[in-house]
């Protein structure tokens, strides 16, 4: 069972986890959690309750308990992230200079997107990465609809103020 759910969503949880963590190692690590945790739950999933949803809501679960501790332990020793430095350095660009800056606007995105609390950050991922719909992310996120509009709503408006005072209009 859980093969066939690695062979039928298996890319779309890669890809979901890829745009929670921004590092492709964490994401992979999140990934083979997500699907030993399902093997762990030993649940029976069936296709009419949108085992996609599911799966998402497992790997949110994990990130968000990694989140935690990783706050928890900045908190008590700040470190420097050597991926991330490493990404900022090996940035090229070598097209035309609308490329260029389109690029740019989408990487300050991307970043603006990546500093959003936990709480915007995910449902912002979930409907404009995976097309979901406000009550599948309610559902993945144990949240009413009416919560993830209003978390939706702020998350776009302080990415627009984010990206406004960086001199990129939204």
């Amino acid at each position: 069972m859980v093969s066939q759910l690695i062979d039928q969503f298996g890319m779309d949880v890669m890809r979901f986890c890829r745009k929670l963590t921004f590092c492709s190692e964490d994401a992979q690590d999140l990934y083979q959690q997500t699907f030993l945790k399902l093997m762990e739950l030993r649940v029976a999933i069936r296709k009419e309750e949108n085992p996609r949803a599911f799966l998402f809501s497992i790997a949110n679960g994990i990130w968000k308990n990694e989140c935690r501790k990783l706050r928890r332990r900045a908190r008590i020793a700040p470190s420097i992230s050597i991926s991330r430095m490493q990404e900022e350095n090996e940035q090229i660009q070598d097209s035309a200079e609308s490329q260029v800056l389109e690029q740019m606007q989408q990487e300050e995105l991307r970043r603006a997107v990546e500093r959003l609390e936990p709480k915007y950050k995910t449902p912002i991922i979930l409907m404009y990465t995976f097309g979901m719909k406000v009550e599948e992310i309610a559902k993945i996120e144990h949240l009413p609809q009416a919560t993830v509009k209003t978390r939706l709503r702020r998350a776009r408006q302080k990415l627009k103020t984010e990206m406004e005072e960086r001199g990129y209009g939204i």
